[in-house]
């Protein structure tokens, strides 16, 4: 299955890594991760990150021509569906292979190996890079930093209820081999300065209960007296899973086009992603979210959510 993917890069000279719109350290880390992997193992091969989004610990977009894409095996890192791609012009790729870890998504690749279970993508490249497949080329240390702290970040440090004992084995070989001092990653992605503090002691400020239901809605006005925009604003929707008593939690943020965008996340046994299906979004069973909705669809999530978190 996996060598299917490794005849590919072997066949390509120009390789195009994608991923989803707005990336988090799951797909951020994960193209970064791949590109290394590749210029390590095939350093005469042109390869470049394509997006335009940012993620705020490090990012990468390269410029890329039409042309270049057209004649590049593109690979499409930690997207479910076509729609989210942070570059339509990536299937006017040559070849392209989807790698994903998200339920209910759309084969839009020529490949697509999903693999739900898997609680990152990067863990789920961690699996084909170190599979028999790919036994005779190198996993760098630094390939395997970058596949770690994709698994981190999308796990939480560990903490979401998608990780499993795979998960744990898969880090642990990366820590091994990628000689990776676990307190200093910590440090990198998780701590903050004290300006980012008191933005954050501004937001749980905001934080509204029903039923066990607890939620943040931040329009533009109280965004710009915070000093965050909409997608820094959002990321710190992990301050409300620290609350005992709420089964069900919701992150709300106006956007640019005054519609909000929404992240919702939940405990191991209350399903929510069905709820944002409804709304044109998705996602895992107790991590997903929606985009564009107006206020009275949001008022509608809401209420659909206050009930289910009883």
């Amino acid at each position: 299955m996996y060598k299917e993917i490794l005849d590919k890069i072997l066949e390509f000279d120009h390789i195009c890594i994608f991923r989803h719109q707005k990336p988090d350290g799951d797909a951020m880390f994960s193209a970064l991760a791949l590109n290394q992997f590749i210029s390590d193992n095939f350093p005469h091969k042109k390869t470049r990150i394509c997006g335009s989004d940012e993620y705020d610990i490090i990012s990468r977009n390269d410029k890329v021509s039409d042309r270049f894409i057209r004649d590049s095996l593109a690979f499409i890192l930690d997207t479910s569906t076509s729609a989210r791609i942070d570059d339509s012009r990536a299937l006017k790729a040559k070849y392209t292979i989807k790698i994903d870890h998200h339920p209910y998504g759309e084969d839009y690749a020529d490949q697509n190996h999903v693999k739900t279970k898997a609680a990152a993508a990067a863990e789920l490249l961690t699996e084909i890079l170190f599979s028999k497949y790919f036994k005779g080329y190198a996993v760098s240390p630094e390939t395997c930093r970058y596949l770690y702290y994709g698994i981190v970040t999308d796990t939480l440090n560990f903490k979401t209820t998608n990780t499993t004992a795979d998960t744990f084995k898969t880090a642990a070989k990366l820590i091994t081999k990628g000689d990776i001092q676990v307190s200093d990653s910590y440090e990198y992605l998780f701590t903050d300065d004290v300006s980012v503090f008191n933005k954050v002691s501004k937001i749980r400020n905001e934080l509204k209960l029903r039923e066990k239901f607890g939620f943040i809605l931040l329009d533009q006005k109280k965004l710009t007296k915070i000093e965050m925009d909409a997608s820094e604003a959002k990321n710190h929707i992990t301050e409300l899973g620290t609350i005992r008593n709420i089964n069900i939690w919701a992150f709300a943020v106006e956007n640019n086009e005054h519609l909000f965008d929404v992240s919702v996340r939940s405990k191991r046994n209350y399903t929510i992603n069905g709820f944002c299906r409804e709304y044109g979004g998705g996602g895992h069973t107790n991590a997903a979210g929606a985009k564009d909705l107006t206020k009275n669809q949001l008022n509608e999530l809401f209420d659909a959510l206050t009930n289910a978190s009883k």
